[in-house]
């Protein structure tokens, strides 16, 4: 254990393995007052070399790591994960959406990020359409859904907007909640000074009654109040487009027309699991 200070002040006086010279000439070209030209043929290096040493107040490299190589937050990971499952960019149309959202995000930062999780290589990605003034100008509808990001073992879920065009995003890292969601809009509406015009989301409890897949029949069965989603949209002057969630409930939704007795099935098996 008493070595253990020596060692590390013998690994950081080591020079690197591309150095033309060593700490200990370092120190001798900065205490010393001859020309550099002098210097430079004595020790074999470059004259700009010695120059470069004699102006340092120290005689270890510079450090070449990321100063902060996890710059990121947890939330910053988890939304970065969840856009790029999500939209399937490429590296660079990913991060310049992202920036908006995130400022500081650096392309080596969002590298590292996808890297640590696996999805720095998802194969083919999708292309972007150009961010010209006509696609920036608005009006923007944005495609809301809700994420679970794994992170080594624990799920994270994310409520993440994505614009339809621009591919703009804002992301949240909140349980899908109708209060969250409610909160969710107003953030999102403060983000984006373009005119909102409508929202898509999949039909569930965070954003919608459940027996709503099931169109004005169930309706007209069990009258319901609307959603705090539906209502904070009306609020604000935006369209709320709601979507199935699952593959089979939109399957037996397209047949349903004549088929009743299948929607009052389908009807008992979402109340029970909405509940």
């Amino acid at each position: 254990m008493g070595r253990e200070p020596e060692r590390g002040q013998e690994l950081a006086r080591r020079p690197h393995g591309s150095a033309t010279t060593t700490p200990s000439v370092r120190e001798a070209i900065q205490a010393s007052r001859e020309k550099n030209t002098v210097l430079a043929a004595r020790y074999g290096v470059n004259r700009k070399t010695v120059a470069k040493w004699k102006a340092r107040p120290f005689s270890s490299d510079l450090q070449t790591r990321p100063k902060n190589p996890r710059s990121l937050t947890l939330e910053d990971e988890v939304i970065i994960l969840a856009y790029r499952w999500r939209t399937r960019l490429s590296l660079d149309d990913s991060l310049v959406r992202l920036r908006r959202l995130m400022p500081q995000l650096s392309r080596s930062a969002l590298y590292r990020c996808l890297e640590r999780y696996g999805l720095s290589n998802i194969g083919r990605t999708n292309v972007s359409p150009p961010l010209t003034s006509v696609n920036l100008a608005g009006p923007y509808r944005f495609d809301i859904t809700i994420n679970h990001v794994d992170l080594g073992g624990f799920g994270v879920p994310v409520l993440l907007a994505v614009e339809e065009v621009t591919k703009h995003t804002y992301g949240q890292m909140a349980e899908p909640t109708p209060k969250n969601a409610v909160a969710f809009l107003d953030r999102l509406v403060a983000e984006f000074p373009q005119k909102i015009d409508a929202v898509s989301t999949y039909i569930c409890p965070a954003f919608a009654h459940v027996r709503e897949a099931f169109g004005e029949y169930i309706r007209t069965i069990s009258p319901i109040r609307p959603h705090p989603f539906a209502v904070a949209c009306s609020a604000r002057g935006i369209v709320h487009k709601r979507t199935l969630f699952l593959p089979e409930a939109r399957v037996a939704a397209e047949t349903a027309q004549t088929n009743v007795a299948t929607i009052r099935e389908l009807a008992v098996h979402f109340a029970k699991h909405s509940s």
